[in-house]
């Protein structure tokens, strides 16, 4: 870019801008890659720096002691600044921060986080060393602010480069979308077009690519949907071979012997034997059909456990396989990690290993749901209206940059905020919004969902999330191809997916958001929605027949938009009144939700009729909104494709229209007249956006799972870390109808006996006693004062991780150690990041950190548990389901607490050379009866218990023990 700008970056004792000093400021101005001036001054803050912003920007407080006021220093910024546009990374926090201190800057701003986020979607984050490592751009020094400012100069500098790569209709379509709602990308985006256009009348012609684009439009054709209208061609479908060869013990013997092909493969690579038994066991599984549960413990290597049978029969027999995991995390590590090093393996493979040679042909897709894939049909007939907010012309300018390169359409390819996936539902495909027949995407083979079907069709292996499967499920197996096997990982989420997957939740943003999707009143062109662009279709159509019908149409049209503000007045009034029988009825918290389950003595209270009167006066509007859509339905089926060009896509859209709205309709009426002895009901309402929600779950998930999954395949596999309570499948089985599955418990290699002291305390007073939270601060400080931070303290709540966190961090603090809260320091992946930097660090987690947190090596020494985590005796679903058993505490809430407990205590050995110690701060583990069965479910470790004082002096001769050894090892 030939602009001259500023690349601003600023240190501050912190993000609030009411509260917060500005610390250091660092600016570089240049034009392209050439700097022409440098700023840079450290300043004196009003009060000291907090050890989490020195830790972030190593300056200390004996560095901003002698530094200048920010009012000496102001005049001098504005000036090196000017009228100069200002990058930088997130800059309007950086702006906000110079405005709070009396510096207000009205020029241009160029954020380079929100350009990343268009142009380089595939990022996992997008803080300023990430895209530039991204784009190849070397970062020297994080955190201080002129080197800061540097990297975010070349990161801009790339990020021009990059949009220099799109042709002029894209540039113009950008800045045509982020122009409309008045964000600054606009300008970018026209900055580098009007240069290249003055670049193309200094040379002469236009560029190659553009002449392309335009001979591919055609007459009448938009160039951005040109790309899409080439046939794109259909892979083969996967095709029994006709063996019915069973998987030998042999073969997977051979191919993981530790001179074999999978040992000459993989890095480090060690024979595990627990590995080799899952293995065999999930063969005979497949070989032979039934259900299998297995257990593998950490470092068993499960993954490859199942994938090498399931890969081997696939092929063999040109059988399917579908694999199923909760999180994204595993399917990115089966698909980026396990399973190339098998087609790796494959390659390796020898004479002697003919049948793992056959994996070479080994082909793998994954499937998401629907939702997950963009719909060019909605995306081109959404392009026809301008943004109307500023996370929609984001998103839309995301999505415009992303087809140049996508070849999945995959959303988990997009970093999409909060407040723009409202926006994405609209544009993404929906159940019952294609007929395939009467989309020229789908008939091109250039549908995103389709195509990734097909994929799906012709692979041996198909990964999907458990959310798909279930859904796949009630839908009839309508979405993965036909299946006859099954391996369920991460099997101990598949229950809670289930409930959830049954179950609906309706709330008055869903209903709006359905309305206005009808019909709206909207500028310039009086009335927007789906009925608007089909009344301006049909009256514009060239058919007389059709125009004929505009007449009548628009008192339809009227009719609906009188219809759906009356519908937009009751929801309010609906759901407010939903709200207010909350406001009267008993309710708990469950996290930062308040919850009231509605029962039948519920439904009896005076308030319930009110709700029953506030529906009916919803249904009537609803009932003339839906009418009005089957009049427009009615006549656009008069009229011909070839006359009115957007007619299929205008009809499919309001059939989905309608469906949702009869789906909508009939849900909530059951939610309040006509409730299934077999359903739960509840309500809730988060503080931070105060919406009401009707939710339902199913009373029993096991019995569908069973009846709908589990009897349709040949074999099925369900396999975690945490599947047993007390060394016993029972609960597992009982919860998922497996009562006649085989089971394998593979234990962990890890030498846990060796490498973990499990300490449990006992004078911290149990949960609820008087002095309980006093005693478990003073606790955590002891702790983690004695392991030097290193440290993880996982709660059950945030309203007691708050608490502790607000009650320790002075102290630790000023003993060196930094304490970090999750939703208070950052997200959870900044905030494992900062305890891998610095492990002087105590991080307090809640939910997400009990699972899924790998942190290997000595920065997590010391693993805190402050209380058992047992589910919340009110929550909806837990108390509905308890009512069934006649101990529903010892069944149901202590296996499930066991569960939960086990995930927990597996955060702290992550590989063969990890030590530390695991701390119980609830002493109902030691005083009650049940706690043996807590102990019992985990691995055979090292176990000391005591007061405070004992535990703290067992836990530093363990760690020095520990050092000892470590030094013995590797004595230099």
């Amino acid at each position: 870019m030939r602009d001259v700008c500023v690349a601003l970056d600023i240190e501050a004792t912190g993000m609030d801008p009411s509260r917060d000093e500005v610390i250091e400021i660092g600016a570089i101005k240049f034009r392209g890659a050439r700097v022409i001036d440098r700023f840079e001054t450290l300043v004196r803050p009003s009060r000291p720096v907090s050890l989490s912003i020195q830790s972030l920007t190593g300056l200390a407080n004996d560095d901003l002691r002698a530094a200048p006021l920010f009012p000496l220093i102001a005049p001098r910024l504005r000036d090196f600044v000017s009228q100069a546009p200002i990058v930088g990374q997130s800059v309007g926090m950086d702006l906000d921060m110079l405005t709070a201190s009396g510096l207000r800057f009205d020029n241009t701003r160029y954020d380079t986080f929100e350009l990343a986020t268009i142009m380089l979607p595939e990022l996992p984050a997008y803080n300023l060393a990430t895209v530039a490592a991204a784009l190849g751009v070397d970062v020297p020094n994080t955190h201080r602010a002129v080197a800061d400012a540097e990297t975010t100069m070349a990161v801009f500098n790339r990020l021009a480069e990059r949009a220099d790569l799109f042709d002029d209709a894209t540039l113009e379509r950008l800045i045509s979308v982020t122009t409309s709602t008045g964000t600054h990308v606009g300008r970018f985006f026209a900055s580098i077009l009007r240069e290249r256009r003055q670049e193309a009348v200094d040379l002469g012609g236009s560029s190659i690519g553009a002449q392309l684009m335009a001979q591919l439009a055609g007459a009448g054709t938009a160039s951005s949907e040109a790309m899409f209208l080439m046939p794109r061609e259909r892979p083969e479908r996967l095709e029994p071979t006709g063996s019915d060869s069973p998987i030998s013990p042999d073969v997977l013997d051979a191919a993981m012997a530790i001179d074999g092909p999978v040992a000459r493969t993989i890095s480090g690579y060690e024979l595990r034997p627990q590995q080799t038994q899952m293995m065999h066991a999930v063969a005979t599984n497949l070989n032979q059909g039934g259900a299998l549960l297995v257990e593998a413990g950490t470092g068993t290597g499960k993954s490859l456990g199942y994938l090498l049978p399931a890969a081997l029969h696939a092929v063999e027999r040109g059988d399917r396989v579908v694999i199923s995991t909760a999180t994204i995390a595993l399917q990115d590590q089966l698909m980026k990690k396990d399973l190339p090093a098998l087609l790796a393996a494959a390659e390796q493979s020898g004479p002697g290993d003919d049948e793992l040679g056959k994996l070479r042909d080994l082909r793998v897709a994954v499937l998401k749901g629907r939702a997950n894939y963009l719909c060019l049909r909605r995306w081109f007939l959404a392009q026809r209206e301008a943004p109307t907010s500023e996370p929609q012309a984001q998103l839309y300018a995301k999505v415009i940059a992303w087809l140049q390169q996508t070849d999945t359409g995959d959303s988990a390819e997009l970093h999409l905020s909060p407040d723009q996936r409202p926006y994405w539902k609209r544009l993404a495909e929906e159940e019952g919004s294609c007929i395939p027949g009467q989309c020229v995407f789908h008939r091109r083979n250039q549908c995103f969902l389709f195509r990734a079907r097909q994929s799906a069709e012709a692979a041996h292996v198909v990964i999907v999330n458990h959310s798909l499967l279930l859904s796949d499920m009630l839908a009839r197996h309508s979405v993965i191809p036909p299946f006859r096997n099954l391996i369920i990982d991460e099997a101990h989420h598949l229950e809670a997916e289930a409930t959830s997957q049954v179950g609906h939740s309706l709330s008055r943003s869903n209903a709006l958001d359905l309305i206005h999707r009808v019909v709206t009143e909207s500028e310039p062109v009086g009335v927007g929605g789906t009925l608007g662009l089909a009344f301006r279709a049909i009256a514009g159509s060239p058919l007389e027949q059709a125009r004929a019908q505009a007449g009548p149409l628009q008192e339809q049209l009227a009719a609906g938009l009188a219809a759906a503000k009356e519908c937009l007045s009751r929801v309010d009034g609906f759901f407010g009144a939903l709200g207010e029988f909350m406001d009267r009825s008993e309710h708990e918290a469950t996290g930062y939700d308040r919850q009231t389950r509605i029962t039948g003595s519920a439904r009896r209270d005076p308030g319930w009729s009110q709700l029953e009167i506030e529906w009916d006066d919803l249904g009537a509007p609803l009932g003339r909104l839906f009418e009005a859509m089957r009049h427009f339905d009615r006549v656009l089926d008069l009229i011909p494709d070839e006359d009115m060009t957007t007619r299929p896509e205008i009809r499919t859209e309001l059939e989905l229209l309608q469906e949702e709205l009869d789906l909508f309709r009939m849900r909530m009426a059951e939610f309040v007249s006509s409730p299934n002895p077999d359903t739960i009901y509840w309500l809730s309402r988060r503080p931070a956006t105060d919406e009401t929600t009707a939710h339902t779950a199913p009373l029993h998930v096991g019995e569908i799972l069973n009846d709908q999954l589990f009897h349709r395949c040949d074999s099925v596999t369900l396999t975690s870390a945490t599947l047993t309570t007390d060394g016993s499948f029972d609960y597992i089985r009982d919860r998922l109808s497996l009562d006649h599955a085989d089971e394998l418990r593979v234990p962990s290699p890890f030498d846990y006996e060796r490498s973990v002291l499990l300490a449990l305390v006992e004078d911290v007073p149990e949960p609820g006693e008087a002095g309980h939270q006093k005693r478990l601060q003073e606790a955590v400080v002891r702790l983690t004062q004695a392991t030097e931070g290193r440290a993880m303290v996982l709660f059950t709540s945030h309203s007691a991780l708050q608490t502790t966190y607000r009650a320790i961090k002075r102290q630790l603090e000023a003993q060196n150690i930094l304490v970090l809260g999750q939703r208070i320091d950052g997200s959870p992946r900044q905030l494992i990041e900062r305890l891998r930097a610095n492990p002087r660090t105590v991080l307090l987690g809640t939910n997400s950190f009990w699972e899924g947190v790998d942190i290997v090596g000595s920065a997590l020494s010391l693993l805190v548990i402050s209380k058992l985590p047992f589910p919340v005796p009110s929550d909806p679903v837990f108390a509905a389901r308890s009512e069934l058993l006649d101990d529903p505490f010892g069944h149901y809430a202590v296996p499930q607490s066991i569960l939960r407990f086990k995930q927990g205590f597996g955060r702290l050995i992550r590989s063969a050379d990890d030590r530390g110690v695991c701390v119980v701060l609830d002493r109902r583990i030691v005083t009650r009866r049940y706690g043996d069965a807590f102990v019992n479910s985990l691995p055979t470790c090292r176990i000391e218990h005591g007061s405070t004082d004992d535990v703290v002096q067992a836990i530093s001769a363990f760690l020095e023990d520990t050092d000892a050894e470590a030094r013995r090892a590797f004595p230099f």
